[in-house]
């Protein structure tokens, strides 16, 4: 409904705390049934507020030449003017709709944080206080695969780090918790990874490569930085990905593992991009890998009842009570632990 899709953009500057511009954008949008007309386009299951920023984004960074880039840091743009970015915003989306509306058909919101590699290793280090078998990953979402690759980067948390000290990936992250930072080691042995995906990203393709820059939000410079050594030291050795919905795909992939082994299931902000009707459907797909091997369901999700803008990372072992990790921003700027009460 439109006035779902208002509310949506209406909500931009919760949404989107890293991104000025992008809340201002979204209270644009919200406000402009021409822009909205746009927004709508995309396919079910697909966030419209990312998916349509992103594309204009992506078609900022191919050609930066409109008035509209000046407001884009990551266009080049030492300083946005002073004023409202709106008009220019009204003025792109209109005279550029035709290929915004295919980007937005083709394309998908995909993971691209490197930080969430953080919660993946923290994960895997409970994985492995629970058994000392190796372990087959499985990464729901995987995009790129660049979060399966968690064992090769460096990792810095309340003062402590882990991984090789030479890496050209180094994930800083601000512990907040009350209590010392989780241990992020040691590691299970990983015998098998493999990442599903709606559409996995080639990481040797320069465009594809370039709508996983469109999807970090143009002031986020930093973390641009970071999925750009990652897409790198990736590119020389692809992970594997398989193109397909993990409701069918997963069956197959766990057909192929040991029975009684252990599997960790692991997915990062995906869930929200299901579609609401296939949901069960998926939760189902996951669970039913317990009834053959020892699943681990590691997740790092949305969790509105802790704050508008915080994921709970949170680990099921077989049948077993779901616990909560550590509580995180979207991006994994910051961790704290279950207990404290989000910032």
């Amino acid at each position: 409904m439109a006035s779902d899709l208002t509310r949506l953009f209406a909500d931009a500057p919760r949404d989107f705390p890293t991104s000025p511009l992008y809340g201002r954008l979204g209270t644009v949008v919200a406000a402009d049934e021409r822009l909205l007309a746009i927004a709508a386009q995309a396919p079910a299951g697909r966030l419209p507020t990312n998916l349509l920023f992103a594309a204009v984004h992506c078609l900022l960074l191919r050609d930066p030449s409109h008035d509209l880039a000046a407001w884009y840091p990551s266009t080049g743009s030492a300083q946005p003017p002073d004023g409202d970015p709106g008009p220019a915003f009204t003025d792109f989306c209109l005279a550029r709709r035709p290929e915004l509306v295919a980007l937005m058909r083709r394309r998908m919101v995909q993971t691209n944080v490197v930080k969430r590699a953080t919660v993946l290793r923290l994960g895997l280090a409970a994985v492995a206080r629970a058994t000392d078998e190796p372990v087959t990953l499985i990464e729901i979402g995987c995009s790129a695969g660049l979060l399966l690759r968690f064992d090769d980067y460096r990792y810095d948390l309340g003062g402590r780090t882990w991984g090789p000290p030479a890496s050209p990936v180094e994930i800083r992250t601000r512990w907040e918790g009350t209590g010392p930072a989780p241990d992020l080691g040691p590691l299970p042995a990983v015998a098998d990874r493999v990442g599903v995906d709606l559409h996995p990203i080639d990481v040797t393709d320069p465009d594809e490569r370039l709508w996983l820059r469109s999807l970090i939000w143009p002031e986020n410079r930093e973390q641009a930085d970071l999925q750009a050594a990652a897409l790198e030291a990736a590119a020389a050795d692809p992970p594997r990905t398989i193109a397909g919905d993990a409701v069918e795909v997963l069956p197959r992939l766990v057909a192929d593992v040991p029975p009684g082994t252990p599997v960790v299931v692991f997915h990062a902000a995906t869930r929200i991009h299901v579609p609401e009707d296939r949901r069960d459907r998926f939760d189902e797909a996951i669970a039913a890998v317990g009834r053959t091997h020892a699943l681990f369901h590691l997740s790092l999700e949305a969790s509105r009842e802790l704050g508008p803008v915080a994921f709970a990372a949170r680990l099921r072992q077989g049948d077993a009570a779901e616990r909560m990790l550590a509580i995180t921003d979207g991006h994994v700027e910051w961790i704290t632990d279950p207990g404290s009460t989000p910032r």
